[in-house]
């Protein structure tokens, strides 16, 4: 490309409508980002001005700007469709998995066309879809099946020698093109009724096959009759018993809840801890030390229900869940889940609604335009103003709200089976990384916390199937060593705790993890020789997440892998554990001087004081919150409080 700078380049943009793309250097082939304009150049002047965080997340990569001019706005859209779904770039959100839906196929281009299911679509065939669920494209395929005689075998057709006819033939299934029972002209013509039959509504099947039911019955063919019987006992039976069903209301329209948080907001709103939610390389992570997640938001996760009514009748509740992308959380709209929803779900669908209904602020009537000129997007107050002006018994408010609803239910639903799924992929991945017998159910990790040999204590943590077990956690008050001795340390924690699995008081773990390289996991090797035990055991250091084994390997896997981060975990909770119960102990040890220079103090209230910071977990509170607490259940002064508050934080380990 050129050397123009990007204003430069900018400024010779052209003014009309059109798609621009975003890469990181010249040489790149793959966008980070696709975009759509009305006026390409004054967007494109945007993103080196405005200090919006979605743009300054993105303009801190990008060095490269390409564009592509179009006739006009929909063609925009269609154009940033297809850029985004072949390059798939990393600012651009997309639904989970970035999935194909799936489509049903006439493959018009054989000779003797057949019927069925596929994700792909190649030229010169039918396609109808996309359906949301692979199973009612099997239905409408079976009943198409049942009504008209098509072929059913993958055979190149014609072949050079006729086949003799599959047991379809004889069941009267299949007219046997392959077998050159039928000609191409009649075959045709069945083609184009079974063409006629998907095209229409359930309304138009049902009808279409309850009039050849009726003829068959009048020619006494009352086997082939029954079928059709049964096929409108289907349609009957599918229609029943609707969720919610209204008088004079619109007869098709979808409505589309969104939820979306960031990480922070997601644990709040949903009431989901840290453990819950399965690691991902965006999501909030350890911090270097290990005692706790930072707080960023670096992800946003978004959920959309669907609700579709169609003649007044809620006929299916459909969730699409978002990806996570590397563009901040705060970056992220509303705006942004409802395209890439549109792009991917309503973007070539045939069988469109007369209305869809998004929550309120959204601005997306161009749609209307792309999707067809039968179909309106509108925001939940216009759509509630179009339905009373046409005296529809309606009530959008709430089922916009039940859609957001059930969108923020399936959300929490997603994340705790994800994490479930994730944690039985990662135990039966240490089985196979660590060589162990079976998925390691029962996992203890050790740690140690001291400063140069003061107050030294060890942790030892349990996880349950992956997950943190709070009622197995320990505290070890180190007894036997002076001095900064870390194996040491390890080796007598250890062996206190074998002690007590070989009387049989508690249970032997499947996997014992140590925090630390080879001396550490050495000591702990020797504690459990001493005891006579073979509970398996693994070293796990700090910096390059390197896994030290029994025969002295050392072992390298994809940290994020969901094995790792059960392992990780393990690591990062004992150091957590451990540097709160050391940093507790030496709080409490100074006490004896927190009074000192602080008056107004009397013999009972310093009784009262300190019997608080005993009881108090000093290593897991802030100075403000230790303030309220010694104010609340001493009753000294608001100043008193937090003066010692502040002189027992003020120069002692963080």
């Amino acid at each position: 490309m050129s050397e123009l700078t990007l204003s430069e380049r900018i400024a010779h943009a052209p003014d009309s409508c059109g798609v621009y793309q975003w890469f990181e250097s010249a040489d790149s082939k793959t966008p980070l980002y696709v975009g759509k304009a009305k006026k390409l150049r004054a967007r494109l002047r945007q993103y080196l001005t405005s200090d919006d965080l979605k743009t300054t997340f993105l303009m801190k990569r990008a060095r490269e700007i390409r564009w592509i001019a179009t006739e006009n706005e929909t063609e925009a859209l269609l154009l940033e469709n297809n850029l985004i779904k072949k390059h798939r770039p990393v600012y651009n959100v997309r639904l989970k998995d970035d999935k194909q839906y799936p489509y049903i196929c006439i493959s018009m281009s054989e000779a003797y066309p057949r019927i069925y299911l596929t994700r792909r679509r190649l030229p010169g065939n039918l396609y109808f879809g996309p359906f949301s669920k692979a199973q009612v494209a099997r239905e409408k395929i079976q009943l198409t099946l049942d009504m008209f005689p098509l072929r059913r075998r993958p055979l190149k057709l014609p072949l050079a020698k006729p086949a003799k006819p599959c047991l379809n033939y004889h069941l009267k299934k299949c007219l046997a093109p392959c077998a050159e029972k039928i000609n191409r002209e009649d075959y045709g013509k069945i083609v184009q009724q079974a063409i006629d039959f998907i095209s229409g509504d359930d309304a138009e099947m049902r009808q279409q096959v309850e009039q050849k039911m009726h003829l068959l019955a009048s020619e006494t063919k009352f086997e082939e009759a029954a079928k059709l019987r049964d096929i409108l006992a289907y349609f009957n039976e599918r229609n029943l018993s609707p969720q919610v069903e209204m008088q004079n209301v619109t007869p098709a329209f979808d409505i589309v809840g969104i939820y979306s948080a960031d990480y922070e907001t997601l644990k709040s709103e949903l009431s989901l801890r840290d453990e819950d939610i399965s690691p991902h390389p965006l999501t909030p992570s350890s911090s270097v030390e290990g005692e706790e997640r930072s707080t960023g938001g670096e992800v946003r996760f978004a959920q959309i229900c669907l609700l579709k009514f169609r003649d007044g009748r809620l006929i299916a509740k459909e969730n699409f869940s978002v990806t996570e992308t590397d563009m901040a959380a705060s970056a992220l709209t509303d705006a942004d889940f409802a395209e890439t929803f549109f792009r991917d779900y309503y973007l070539g669908m045939l069988d469109l609604p007369a209305y869809i209904v998004v929550p309120n602020g959204l601005e997306l009537g161009e749609w209307s335009k792309a999707l067809s000129a039968s179909v309106r997007v509108l925001q939940l107050g216009e759509f509630s103003e179009t339905a009373a002006l046409s005296g529809r018994e309606i009530n959008p408010q709430a089922l916009m709200q039940m859609a957001t609803n059930n969108a923020r239910l399936v959300m929490r639903e997603r994340l705790l089976s994800e994490n479930l799924r994730n944690q039985r992929i990662g135990l039966k991945q240490l089985q196979k990384f660590l060589g162990l017998k079976a998925p390691p159910q029962l996992i203890e990790c050790y740690d140690i916390s001291n400063i140069q040999g003061s107050e030294p204590v060890a942790s030892g943590v349990m996880l349950r199937d992956g997950m943190p077990y709070k009622s197995g956690y320990r505290k070890y008050r180190i007894k036997t060593v002076e001095g900064a001795n870390d194996p040491a340390m390890m080796y007598e924690a250890i062996s206190r705790r074998l002690a007590r699995v070989k009387t049989g008081e508690v249970a032997a773990a499947d996997l014992i993890v140590i925090d630390g390289g080879s001396t550490q996991l050495g000591a702990a090797m020797r504690a459990r020789t001493e005891a006579g035990l073979t509970i398996p055991m693994m070293g796990l250091a700090k910096k390059l997440e390197e896994i030290y084994t029994e025969d002295g390997k050392i072992l390298r896997f994809d940290k994020e892998s969901p094995g790792m981060q059960i392992l990780r975990r393990a690591r990062d909770e004992a150091h957590r554990f451990a540097v709160s119960y050391h940093r507790n102990l030496r709080m409490k040890r100074n006490l004896r001087s927190v009074f000192d220079g602080i008056e107004g103090i009397g013999e009972k209230k310093r009784a009262a004081i300190l019997l608080a910071l005993r009881k108090a977990d000093l290593g897991g509170m802030t100075a403000e919150a230790l303030a309220k607490k010694i104010k609340k259940e001493t009753g000294v002064s608001a100043e008193v409080s937090a003066a010692l508050a502040q002189k027992i934080f003020t120069g002692l380990p963080g």
